[in-house]
C-alpha cells in the first residue's frame, strides 16, 4: 500500500477524545487537539469491516495508553517526538 496524506495531532491540555452514541444514530467518536476536530462515523449500512476497524482502533489505543502510562512512571515526562 503506498503512503497517502498524513496528519499529526500534538496533544496538550486541550486536547479531547469523546464518543457519543445515540439512539437512533450512529455513534461518532471524536478527537481534537488545537484547532482540529476530526470525527469518525460510520455509514448507515455496516460492514464487517466496520466492526474490523472499530476493534483495531480500541486495541491501538489501548496500546497508546499503556504506553504513554509507562513513560510517565519513568517519569521521562520531558520527551520530544522525531
Amino acid at each position: 500500500m503506498g503512503r497517502g496524506p498524513a496528519l499529526s495531532l500534538p496533544i496538550n491540555g486541550h486536547s479531547g477524545a469523546e464518543f457519543r452514541s445515540y439512539p437512533r444514530a450512529n455513534p461518532i467518536f471524536t478527537f481534537r487537539a488545537g484547532h482540529v476536530l476530526v470525527s469518525l462515523t460510520l455509514p448507515d449500512r455496516l460492514l464487517p469491516d466496520h466492526v474490523a476497524f472499530a476493534r483495531a482502533l480500541a486495541d491501538q489505543a489501548v496500546a497508546y495508553a499503556t504506553e504513554v502510562e509507562r513513560i510517565y512512571r519513568n517519569g521521562n515526562t520531558d520527551r520530544r517526538t522525531g
